[in-house]
């Protein structure tokens, strides 16, 4: 799927309702949001999760860092994409974003930004594999987002103890796209939080 219709996409959902624990997916499935964010799983669950959202009409994107029981390899990008069927994958590591790219599968590349030199190892990383999106943490500092922009030109997501409304729209108005959080009370406020949003100019891919 192109940068483009990523945006699309992720601008039409500025929350993300991220699973953390796996008796959560009926809630996820039943909220407001298209595009659901697991980021647990194991070899017995994962599929059951990820038909569970297929079947709603719902995004899943698999965050493959924390699934257990799986060996992290081009088999398993392999696998993934041919017997589990999710909309996408989530990493910070770059060979399984890269990999996942060329399954055809959307990339969610996630960043952790605690300083000044991992900003710039991991902007240098986007620009060099190009993701469909990234998602930096911590997600609360609008002067991070607001750099992050000035770099990359692909969606940016953010994450991290994002527990209210306001906090979405700062994020937002900052230069995000989306926010995701596990914060239950947030999963059904899509409505109320596109009201006045000054949705980011689209993004085009940069060579």
């Amino acid at each position: 799927m192109s940068t483009r219709k990523c945006f699309l996409m992720f601008q039409s959902n500025p929350i993300i309702v991220a699973v953390r624990n796996p008796k959560d997916i009926y809630d996820a499935v039943a909220s407001d949001s298209q595009i659901i964010f697991l980021l647990s799983g194991n070899i017995y669950n994962l599929k059951k999760m990820v038909d569970y959202v297929n079947h709603a009409g719902k995004y899943a994107f698999v965050h493959l860092d924390l699934l257990k029981g799986y060996a992290q390899d081009n088999y398993f990008i392999k696998y993934l994409k041919e017997e589990i069927h999710p909309a996408g994958i989530i990493s910070t590591r770059n060979s399984l974003v890269t990999r996942a790219k060329q399954e055809g599968l959307m990339t969610v590349q996630r960043l952790f930004l605690l300083d000044s030199s991992a900003m710039d190892v991991s902007i240098s990383s986007a620009k060099k594999i190009k993701p469909d999106a990234v998602e930096i943490l911590p997600g609360l500092v609008p002067k991070i987002i607001q750099n992050v922009k000035k770099e990359l030109s692909i969606p940016i997501i953010t994450g991290g103890f994002i527990e209210t409304e306001d906090e979405v729209r700062s994020c937002i108005d900052a230069g995000a796209i989306s926010a995701s959080t596990s914060y239950k009370p947030l999963w059904n406020s899509l409505a109320s939080i596109k009201e006045g949003l000054n949705f980011p100019q689209e993004v085009t891919e940069k060579n």
